[in-house]
């Protein structure tokens, strides 16, 4: 968000910006105001006619379903004859008679009306009562699910209840079904006795009201569904809602507000209360009015996106003239490089116009191209001093290591002589004498990998007259990395550091091994030998000296000065691991970039 805010104020910080948008907002505001009153109009017609036409469809529901459950109503009350004439037989022939007729009947509405199944229940004792198809003891009553309050007013008044799962007879229907049904129950009390005497339930399948309701409401965003009093969803078009139950605040919310069109949390609900005293409920919610209006929001948008262009575009080309130079003048300043010529101005500046007829933006013109090309001038000299800086600090560098190497080898000369090895003391003079002719010759700040190999191998002939060939070393490379560039004398102050520190009694002999290796676009290369190593505080003494790049001339001068040196993105841009070991020994690793004959022309240039 920050981001986004920053980038319009910079954006409208610009002169033609304010300018055009002075224009737009004299123009788009009332055609926004004029859009907007025309929606808000337009919506309120439309959603006041797609309510009337969902209402209506709904309206027409609500009479089918109403029919169908008089139907059933109508159905139960011919049954109430049967049953007369079945309680009212004495004899078995008679019963059996009356059994026979109403299993006719029976069978007869259930056909005729489209029933899913009729089951009466006889006293127990009744010669039908055990038939199991359509006549049931009166015990296994509460085997479908009756409402537990069913029993306390019986009557010829008909309770209805959803029936989860009922298990319809395979003789009766064909196929052992287990179907969810809505039943219409009726119970028949002793009025003196006040015991059962019969009771029969009629079965209407609920998937047949889901039906008619998914036919009617295609469209998911409305929810149509039949509610029972105890807030249970037994049809709808949505499967998803079927057998569901509403929470009680909203199902009394639909219950007892009577006025039949409600809206609650961006929903119209239309309510019509059903024959059995159940709701048919149909939620149309705003996003569905929202989707109906697209055509008008399409018309309005278009006649805005129309007359937004032209609007634009006059602003534009009425603007365009006044800001043109002031722009060009701008993205120059934007855009200004101080070692090259700024083409930008050359549209700004009049080329063959008297300098008298200059109007404030060429005379401004004018005066940064003269800036520009000061600052040009005052750019390249300071570039050139801090080149020469550069140089003459990695110089101080070089040169202060050859006194320090210069004056070990002096000293180890000195010791020879004392104890009268004058043969041993001539010989390091002479490899001292082709040593600094080597790095003599070798005048340039970076040197071939194959020259300082010969340096450093120089160096080690001089050690190992010192150490009575206590000192034995070998070099592994892979081909061709000799070609490349190092800075020079990388090697001898970490083979110095090897042999005077890392010689001990416990190690009197020193074995080093130099390996040359390709990295990624970079060399690698590792010093290791078997000396005594260090402790832990001086492992980390000198790590700390190469991560901040020391120059201590006291302590690790040589390794720093190396560090340095190498670490200059001139001259490899390299780094420096150290590993060591107490009694095992160390291992250095110098990595920096391969570098090539040109890369040193290329520096040398600079």
């Amino acid at each position: 968000m920050k981001k986004f805010i920053k980038t319009s104020r910079i954006y409208f910080s610009h002169f033609q910006t304010k300018l055009l948008c002075a224009f737009l907002l004299c123009t788009l505001i009332p055609i926004f105001i004029i859009g907007g009153i025309s929606y808000a109009v337009s919506y309120n017609i439309a959603e006041d006619k797609i309510l009337n036409a969902s209402i209506s469809s709904d309206e027409q529901l609500h009479t089918q379903f109403y029919n169908r459950l008089l139907q059933v109503e109508n159905v139960a009350d011919s049954l109430q004859y049967d049953m007369y004439h079945l309680m009212q037989a004495e004899t078995p022939e008679d019963t059996l008679t009356a059994l026979s007729e109403a299993r006719s009947n029976l069978s007869m509405f259930q056909a005729s009306f489209n029933l899913t199944y009729i089951s009466i229940f006889l006293p127990d004792e009744h010669m039908g009562a055990q038939e199991n198809l359509y006549f049931f003891p009166l015990s296994s009553l509460s085997d479908f699910q009756l409402p537990g309050n069913a029993l306390e007013n019986p009557g010829t008044s008909s309770i209805w209840f959803y029936q989860e799962g009922l298990s319809i007879p395979f003789l009766v229907s064909n196929t052992h079904d287990i179907s969810d049904t809505l039943a219409c129950c009726r119970i028949l009390k002793h009025p003196d006795t006040g015991t059962l005497e019969y009771a029969y339930m009629i079965h209407l399948n609920a998937s047949e009201f889901s039906s008619i309701l998914q036919e009617s409401f295609q469209d998911k965003s409305i929810s149509s569904y039949i509610l029972t009093d105890n807030g249970k969803i037994i049809a709808s078009n949505n499967e998803a809602l079927i057998s569901t139950t509403l929470d009680k605040e909203k199902s009394d919310f639909l219950f007892q507000n009577k006025n039949p069109i409600k809206k609650e949390s961006h929903i119209t609900y239309h309510t019509a209360q059903l024959q059995n005293g159940w709701l048919h409920v149909t939620e149309i919610p705003d996003s569905y009015i929202r989707q109906n209006t697209h055509v008008l929001i399409n018309s309005i948008l278009l006649t805005v996106l129309i007359s937004l262009p032209l609007t634009v575009l006059v602003v534009i080309m009425f603007s365009k003239n006044l800001t043109r130079r002031i722009k060009v003048l701008s993205k120059a300043m934007e855009t200004l490089q101080l070692d090259a010529y700024n083409n930008n101005l050359q549209n700004l500046v009049p080329q063959n116009r008297n300098p008298e007829t200059f109007d404030e933006i060429d005379k401004l013109g004018v005066t940064f191209q003269k800036m520009q090309h000061s600052l040009n001038d005052n750019l390249q000299s300071i570039l050139e001093l801090s080149l020469a800086e550069e140089r003459l600090k990695y110089q101080l560098l070089q040169s202060q290591i050859n006194p320090h190497f210069l004056y070990n080898i002096l000293g180890s000369i000195q010791t020879c002589q004392s104890l009268g090895k004058l043969d041993i003391a001539n010989q390091m003079l002479t490899n001292l004498t082709r040593f600094y002719r080597m790095t003599l010759r070798k005048s340039k700040d970076l040197i071939s990998i194959r020259d300082e190999l010969t340096i450093a191998k120089l160096y080690l002939e001089i050690e190992k007259l010192c150490h009575n060939d206590n000192l034995t070393w070998e070099i592994n490379m892979e081909d061709g990395i000799d070609n490349f560039l190092i800075c020079k004398f990388t090697l001898q102050p970490f083979l110095e550091n090897s042999i005077l520190h890392g010689i001990s009694q416990s190690t009197p002999e020193i074995h080093i091994s130099i390996n040359l290796s390709y990295g990624d676009d970079t060399v690698l290369i590792s010093i290791t030998d078997n000396g005594i190593g260090m402790k832990e505080e001086q492992l980390q003494e000198l790590r700390k000296t190469l991560d901040e790049k020391i120059v201590n001339y006291e302590r690790h001068f040589g390794i720093g000065n190396v560090n340095k040196r190498i670490s200059n993105p001139y001259f490899g841009n390299g780094s420096i691991a150290i590993e060591s070991h107490l009694f095992k020994g160390t291992s250095i690793t110098i990595e920096f970039d391969q570098m090539e004959e040109n890369d040193e022309e290329s520096n040398d240039c600079r």
